[in-house]
């Protein structure tokens, strides 16, 4: 009668699960589900083997509270346990849902988690019952169950656990091993998570450990360290932070001992993250000039602009018309670059000096650049528009003003200024989309110049490679989405050259990797950058710094099969609550020997089916 059962639910878990599994990657099912195999009436003959230690009878099933880990310890019969604590199962899709990203698994996996609340006794060995259903649903010498031979393979399964049992078991997974597209085993993964600020782990008794639960006689241990260079910080309560992050991953082996430092024959990579709009930035002004064009480009798009708070006192009418006033008094052809340079200047002067010598705004500023910078700071309607470019259009006109131009702008502006030369103009009504895509055709060049002059003077990119962004030949949108990008890209190297300091080598194939990705992707300020780096040209980084996080990885023969110890300085498992020391707990001198640590511990084991 057992078995019958056990067959059963084996079969329906299985079937469950394939099915959702299906319909997950079709895309119809995309929440987790509750899954309740037996019917009430099947475990009423198990009642009697109830006892004070389970004391599930006094547990009731009817809130529901959410998804909580499951408790790890002594089981309790199966068709009884499945019949009560319903389990929430979920597919989810995309590496950052790994439970352990250290394990480098699929980024398809199940995830089981109790929906109950968890009753005072343990239950526990329930994960090696569910386990065991999932093991002999995909066994292929269990041609009994009535499932479709071949099976399918499912995706690994994961059960998140509450970390209660003395080894502090947060999930417990399993993996199958296929090869040609048969399922030849299974692995079996438990993982533990502690916070301690004592650790104490020896690399020979992990190699050991190791070697003895796998039968083996030689292992090798390969180490990997990460280490936070940079990592963007609120002001304050009222600014949010940018979430600029910038690490560098190491990896070598052999280990010769825990915690060892990164030797300088490993493999190193920076991963670099960033968010534009870091206020300390050097880019502060010009990330203020590309939300301005956003907001003129959703404007031409929708007929509605969210106008921003103005940074000048003055209307932009007045700022604009004192502008054409002193180009008149020069006799219309002088140059009022010098002014606008120089208050702009003292306005980055607050930053420090290393940071203003990166990005400096041009000093060969326009007549058509230096009315966008004015108005782009002072412009808070749509009316402004109108009666500041009335003005532009009346000087013309008159003939007060000659101003002199770059060459190469296709602006309707930048037209009208050179048939001013000639002492006749087209006519232009300025209603409908017309003021907005003037100025928005003025800022695109201006923007366009800009990151030319940066790319080009630190000799990071040509012409060449900068063309897809700054090419006028597309449709206006996609210019200002091109021009986004470039902007992304600027953002990421001169946060690397604040913080790091890399070698002009590095910054230069940092900058073609931007390019590369661009061309081919839309904006993505999350995208985590990567890029191979010789550890001696970032030893001053780390050689004489805590890693984030430091792990070894012990393995023999088998692929799959490995053991993992890690140390972080942040806790690995979102799912668990760590007591956090408050600042009366921490030494005064630097507190980092108070640290609370966590440690990782991930061992495995192989079943073969064949």
């Amino acid at each position: 009668m057992m078995w019958s059962r056990m067959n059963r639910a084996a079969e329906e878990f299985y079937s469950r699960l394939l099915r959702e599994f299906d319909e997950e990657k079709k895309g119809i099912h995309k929440d987790p589900f509750i899954y309740e195999p037996l019917e009430k009436e099947e475990t009423s003959h198990v009642e009697e083997l109830q006892s004070e230690e389970t004391a599930i009878s006094d547990f009731s099933t009817g809130e529901n509270v959410g998804p909580l880990a499951l408790p790890v310890g002594r089981a309790s019969l199966l068709s009884l346990l499945l019949n009560l604590y319903p389990y929430r199962i979920g597919f989810p899709i995309g590496r950052s849902y790994d439970p352990v990203t250290f394990l480098s698994l699929p980024a398809v996996c199940i995830l089981i988690c109790l929906v109950c609340p968890s009753p005072t006794s343990s239950l526990g060995e329930l994960f090696m019952q569910l386990i065991g259903l999932y093991t002999m649903a995909h066994n292929p010498n269990m041609t009994h169950l009535k499932t479709n031979h071949p099976v399918t393979a499912l995706p690994a399964l994961w059960v998140r656990c509450d970390s209660s049992d003395p080894e502090g078991t947060c999930w417990l997974g399993a993996e199958l091993v296929t090869t040609n597209d048969n399922i030849t085993g299974i692995v079996l993964y438990t993982v533990s998570c502690k916070a301690d600020k004592n650790y104490s782990v020896n690399l020979e008794d992990l190699k050991s450990s190791h070697k003895k639960r796998h039968h083996l006689s030689t292992v090798t241990a390969r180490g990997f360290a990460q280490y936070e260079l940079f990592k963007s910080m609120a002001l304050d309560d009222t600014l949010a932070a940018s979430q600029t992050t910038i690490t560098l991953d190491i990896s070598w082996s052999p280990v010769d001992e825990i915690l060892q430092t990164p030797p300088l024959s490993s493999t190193a990579t920076l991963n670099i993250k960033v968010e534009s709009g870091e206020p300390r930035g050097p880019l502060n002004h010009l990330q203020r000039e590309v939300k301005f064009l956003l907001v003129l480009a959703d404007g031409l798009r929708t007929g509605v602009s969210e106008w921003p708070e103005p940074l000048e006192v003055k209307s932009a009418v007045d700022l604009v018309q004192e502008f054409l006033n002193d180009l008149n008094k020069l006799d219309g052809f002088g140059d009022s670059t010098k002014k606008d340079t120089e208050t702009v200047k003292h306005d980055s002067a607050a930053v420090d000096r290393t940071i203003e010598c990166l990005f400096t705004v041009r000093g060969d500023l326009d007549f058509a650049e230096q009315l966008w910078f004015k108005m782009s700071s002072s412009v808070i309607s749509y009316q402004d528009l109108v009666k500041c470019f009335t003005l532009i259009i009346q000087s013309l006109q008159r003939g007060d003003i000659q101003p002199w131009l770059h060459s190469g702008s296709n602006s309707l502006l930048s037209k009208l200024i050179h048939q001013s030369y000639h002492g006749t103009m087209d006519t232009i009504s300025l209603s409908g989309i017309v003021p907005v895509k003037m100025l928005l055709e003025i800022g695109l060049d201006k923007l366009k110049k800009d990151y030319i002059s940066f790319f080009i003077g630190q000799e990071l990119a040509s012409l060449n490679h900068l063309e897809y962004f700054i090419t006028p030949s597309v449709d206006i949108q996609e210019q200002v989405c091109r021009v986004q990008k470039l902007h992304h890209i600027l953002e990421i190297l001169v946060s690397c050259m604040l913080f790091i300091k890399p070698q002009h080598e590095l910054l230069f194939a940092l900058t073609q990797s931007c390019i590369r990705y661009y061309k081919q992707n839309p904006l993505d300020e999350q995208h985590i950058f990567q890029l191979p780096v010789r550890p001696t040209a970032v030893k001053s980084l780390y050689q004489s710094e805590k890693p984030q996080k430091w792990k070894v990885e012990i393995s023999g023969g088998q692929k799959k099969v490995k053991t993992v110890w890690q140390l972080s300085d942040s806790a690995p498992v979102d799912h668990l609550s760590f007591h956090k020391p408050d600042v009366s707990e921490l030494t005064l001198n630097g507190s980092l020997e108070e640290r609370m640590f966590y440690t990782n511990m991930v061992t495995c084991s192989q079943v073969h089916f064949k």
